[in-house]
């Protein structure tokens, strides 16, 4: 063997939030970090502590000790403390690709501002599970080396291993011990502290700790992990080194910045070996090395309030911002900074995640309302100017309603849209003998042509505010039409006051049960579940939207069912069935049901069981067919009265085939349906629920099947092995455990919850890119903006500023540089394919200059273009950053 190199690593893991609330960490956290200064200072041979990777923690300590800034700049300038590369140590599963992005991204702005470069280290040591393309985005920061524990195990992994994303792109990992993972080594000196051992007994321990590490692989490079939980510095580590020096005279035993050990490894590269993809593998052996699943369904409407903040930063904030700078009318960049700051301090794993104490997920939601409030301020601003109409106050005068869409490809069908007029608006109209008074109005396209509409809803003299902000109060009316929206842009439709009744007659629905367009058949049925058919391919999917309400007695870490269970489904639950819409373009029918479940666990004198008592769970879902779409969309309200269980929904796909796929960020993976029997009797048994983002299915080999799409809050699912080739999507759980306390009433999640979802009938035509495509229109409505103009005006022609072809390729985001000018543009693709595949991108304004550019933004290569427009090729699940310079 050659001779080995020993490293020596000096952290600590500051789980920001868990047990105890943020302020309580903190106050913890400044004794940590002032204690670890004052040891650095003091000990110059104590060389290199590593600050968890994380920088939030600078900005809380100096929120408190704003004096030490100098002393803390010039130990992390003089490399003695090692920072970045997160601003946060996210969880990966439940944020999005852009989210991940935009933490690294800030984490490297708060390392510049301390004057040195992130960590090029993918620091992961607890995040419950990691995405398959956590690689090639940690090389899109130049990052590339890695350290994880969860996930893989000791027992087919080696201590040092490839770990490779779809594209190719790969990070030589370290894998933590299974036993005691990052505080391994600290756990060895804390028994020889604890038991007041002698030198030589502590060298002894050393000795068999280190062989036990060397012998993890057969690449002669070692790693001790000194690290834990909230664990001061350890001022005796010089100490140690020299005992380990003694006990390894052969050795090299370094106290540096970890990269040195992946620099060194790159010449053992090629005899690495290599694990592709998702990691998400049971623990297997004693110790801490746990995967932990069930955080996915934990606490949904913290999951539901992050992805609709996402959306509105991603899809909305973001390209509004970048396109009111480059059209003369710049929004302060410190408020998307601010908002962001809010949304990714609620990021830490212990804190999306849904398994700390209850004040630590009441402080989120403060949070996300401000990321919500700024976003909103910033939408209203560029909207205000983007949808503004010339004004008359005439009374009877026409409105025209501007619609826009945020999203970079049109949006052609069926939209739900407001329209708001004056209370004395003089064109109404009443059924004989003076029924209920509707306004009497018409709308056109800027072509002229009438398009008809299903009047859905009335609301009389409610207060609504107006795109500037304004309160007034308006009769709003809401319809169902057809409409044709270009791409990450806006189009008119005016509306003509009547003399006439404004009816249309047309139904899309004939019968009392069952609605059909062009590709879809619905039927409800009478126990409340629906059957799609697949009028193309002559497919049936039945007993959809079923519902089983289990027992809960674990808590935000793991779902766990009582030995005595009762399994509650809704099959034999009351049931009420009504048509809530039936217009021209659209219906919509509402289903309740009534499930009788356990009020609550007992906790009797023989054990836990699901108490006799029962409640109802309401459970009331709109299900709406609209002309031209290949799938139905669902709005489902769920009234919470129970404690302590889990309520799934039921997907019967009728797709027989053991894999089912789900997507994450920047990808979709596959996976074998059921669980692995042979993990019976491993630490941490497998289990059938694992993540989604938002979106799973199954499908024939011909392309045929069908898929779940959910637009917020939803990101755990399972693949059942039955005949019917079910998909199992984990609703919410209710449960009372919180670490360190005796039980808390916020997880139980009593009152009402809401979901959005579509079910989807698949054919070839229907990649991964339309199913996030679809998504995205699920998460984003057309903004619509009313207002009055003169009698001779005409709705404008539609505008598009940004706009992507469609193909497997699809924009993350659009936005503003994180350091750029107003002219400049940062546009990000990724394949969601395993083939290579173009697209072109188009923009409003031209083209000075276009570079590919690393997810850092760094630019790289300069990009062919023509004026306005530029090709995009990309390989199988490659994600790209453009940076554009737009001309003057």
């Amino acid at each position: 063997m050659k001779q080995p190199s020993i490293y020596y690593f000096s952290s600590t893991h500051w789980d920001r939030e868990w047990y105890e609330s943020f302020q309580g960490f903190r106050f913890r956290l400044v004794a940590v970090m002032n204690e670890m200064i004052e040891e650095l200072e003091r000990r110059p041979e104590f060389t290199t502590f590593h600050l968890d990777g994380q920088t939030i923690v600078l900005d809380d300590y100096l929120a408190i000790e704003p004096a030490q800034r100098e002393r803390l700049a010039r130990l992390i300038q003089d490399g003695r403390i090692v920072i970045g590369p997160w601003y946060v140590m996210p969880d990966e599963y439940v944020l999005s690709g852009e989210s991940l992005i935009r933490n690294l991204l800030t984490g490297r702005r708060i390392c510049q501002e301390w004057g040195t470069e992130p960590w090029k280290y993918g620091y992961v040591c607890d995040i419950f599970g990691h995405i398959a393309q956590m690689p090639q985005i940690f090389n899109g920061f130049g990052i590339p080396y890695a350290i994880l524990g969860r996930g893989v195990n000791e027992h087919d992994v080696p201590a040092h291993f490839r770990w490779r994303s779809p594209d190719g792109s790969e990070c030589i990992t370290f894998k933590l011990q299974d036993a005691s993972s990052y505080g391994a080594f600290l756990v060895v000196l804390m028994e020889a502290e604890r038991r007041g051992l002698s030198p030589d007994d502590t060298k002894q321990l050393i000795r068999t700790a280190v062989d036990r590490e060397l012998g993890r692989s057969p690449v002669p490079v070692c790693l001790l992990m000194d690290s834990q939980d909230h664990a001061r510095i350890r001022p005796n580590t010089p100490d140690y080194l020299n005992m380990i020096r003694e006990l390894y005279p052969e050795a090299d035993v370094l106290h540096v910045n970890l990269e040195r050990m992946g620099e060194q490894l790159e010449a053992y590269r090629q005899e690495l070996p290599v694990r592709s993809g998702e990691l998400n593998e049971p623990g297997k052996a004693p110790g801490s090395n746990y995967l932990i699943t069930h955080t996915l369904s934990s606490r949904y409407p913290l999951k539901q309030a992050n992805d609709e903040c996402q959306t509105l930063l991603e899809k909305w904030v973001e390209p509004l911002a970048a396109l009111s700078a480059l059209r003369g009318f710049p929004v302060q960049r410190a408020f998307v900074d601010l908002a962001y700051r809010y949304l990714l301090q609620n990021h830490p794993h212990d804190s999306i995640c849904g398994c700390s104490i209850d004040q630590v997920h009441r402080d989120m939601l403060y949070r996300f309302d401000q990321t919500r409030e700024l976003s909103r301020q910033v939408i209203r601003t560029v909207m205000s100017r983007e949808t503004a109409v010339p004004a008359t106050s005439h009374p009877g005068a026409a409105r025209m309603v501007t619609l826009w869409n945020p999203l970079p490809f049109p949006r052609r069908g069926v939209a739900t849209v407001d329209i708001d007029f004056e209370p004395d608006y003089p064109a109404r109209y009443q059924e004989p003998f003076g029924y209920e008074e509707k306004n009497s109005f018409t709308v056109y396209d800027h072509r002229g042509e009438e398009i008809p509409y299903g009047l859905c809803r009335m609301r009389k003299r409610t207060t609504v505010k107006g795109v500037g902000g304004e309160a007034k109060i308006a009769d709003r009316h809401t319809v169902s039409l057809e409409v044709d929206v270009p791409a990450m842009g806006k189009a008119q439709y005016k509306i003509v006051p009547g003399a006439k009744p404004s009816r249309y007659l047309e139904r899309m629905s004939g019968q009392e049960r069952a609605a059909e367009n062009e590709r879809v058949r619905l039927t409800v049925r009478d126990n409340g579940t629906i059957a799609l058919y697949d009028k193309q391919a002559g497919i049936g999917y039945d007993h959809l939207l079923s519902y089983q309400d289990d027992g809960e007695i674990g808590d935000g870490w793991y779902h766990v069912n009582p030995v005595e269970d009762r399994l509650v489904a809704s099959y034999g639950a009351p049931c009420t069935i009504e048509t809530v819409e039936n217009g021209p373009v659209r219906t919509v029918f509402r289903i309740t049901h009534e499930l009788r479940v356990p009020r609550f666990m007992e906790q009797g004198t023989h054990g836990l069981r699901r108490s006799d008592d029962t409640v109802v769970l309401t459970v009331r879902s709109r299900i709406g067919l609209s002309k031209g779409a290949a799938h139905v969309d669902v709005e489902t309200e769920i009234d919470n009265r129970a404690r302590n269980h889990r309520l799934r929904l039921a997907v019967p796909t009728g797709v027989p085939d053991s894999h089912y796929f789900v997507n994450q960020p920047f990808a979709f993976v596959e996976r074998k349906t059921g669980i692995r029997a042979e993990t019976q009797d491993w630490k941490e048994c497998d289990v059938p629920e694992k993540q989604m983002g938002g979106i799973v299915g199954k499908r024939r080999q011909d392309g045929t099947g069908l898929a779940f799409v959910s637009a917020f809050g939803l990101h755990e699912c399972a693949g059942r092995d039955d005949d019917q080739g079910t998909i199992d999507v984990t609703l919410f759980r209710s449960f009372a455990k919180t670490r360190q306390t005796d039980g808390e009433e916020d997880g139980q999640l009593e009152g009402v919850l809401r979901f959005k979802y579509a079910l989807a009938v698949l054919d070839d035509a229907v990649t991964p890119a339309e199913l996030i495509r679809l998504q995205e229109c699920l998460q984003t409505d057309l903004y619509a903006a009313t207002g009055k103009v003169g009698d001779d005006s005409a709705p404008a022609a539609p505008v598009c500023y940004f706009e992507l072809s469609r193909s497997d390729i699809c924009i993350s985001v659009i936005k503003r540089p994180d350091i750029g000018d107003d002219d400049e543009l940062i546009v990000r693709c990724y394949n969601v394919s395993d083939r290579e595949s173009s697209a072109r991108f188009t923009c409003f304004r031209t083209l000075a200059e276009v570079n590919e550019a690393a997810l850092d933004e760094r630019s790289g290569a300069a990009v062919p273009h023509e004026a306005d427009a530029f090709d995009i090729r990309l390989g199988p699940w490659k994600i790209q950053t453009y940076r554009l310079r737009l001309g003057r």
